[in-house]
């Protein structure tokens, strides 16, 4: 279980840092501040069915998607993302971007960016255009569907395909 101070790196660069753990919240909350690199792998469009999702731009410009109007976003400016609302973001401001992220509440959110990482890290994933990154992408995100999931069917069908195979794959070693 993740706990304030754990840093998540990913195989695109970006870091994942818990700012403030669920258990220190009672689960009413997680922080975590997202550092992404240029063209860091986003998310696929995915709901959260009963959290908000809020970001506050620390540093850098930050694009944000939230039912189909994309929003870039500065340093101080922020945005949130209702209940069921599809979103997703990206960074492709040519700097590092720099967010601070609440998932209200909680439910799992630091767990699935630490089985992700860890995941990936025991997989022997180390790019970001690693063909099994997006398998077990998929995977792990449908392995954590209460918090967060495909948004609509073009992305779960497809994400429910690359689970498949990644459930295939020879287990990442611990």
């Amino acid at each position: 279980m993740a706990a304030t101070g754990d840093r998540f790196e990913m195989p695109d660069g970006s870091v994942y840092i818990v700012r403030r753990a669920a258990a220190e919240t009672d689960g009413e909350y997680v922080e975590m501040e997202f550092v992404l690199p240029p063209g860091c792998v986003p998310p696929p469009p995915h709901i959260h069915r009963q959290q908000v999702e809020e970001y506050e731009v620390l540093e850098g410009h930050f694009d944000v998607v939230v039912e189909g109007e994309w929003r870039t976003l500065e340093p101080g400016e922020s945005a949130s993302v209702p209940i069921g609302a599809l979103h997703t973001f990206r960074n492709r401001s040519g700097g590092v971007v720099r967010v601070r992220n609440w998932h209200r509440p909680a439910m799992r959110f630091e767990d699935f960016i630490e089985r992700t990482c860890e995941t990936l890290n025991a997989a022997g994933v180390k790019r970001k255009h690693d063909p099994r990154l997006f398998l077990y992408l998929s995977m792990i995100m449908l392995d954590f569907d209460e918090t967060l999931a495909p948004g609509r069917r073009r992305e779960r069908l497809p994400m429910q395909a690359f689970a498949r195979i990644a459930r295939l794959l020879p287990a990442p070693a611990p």
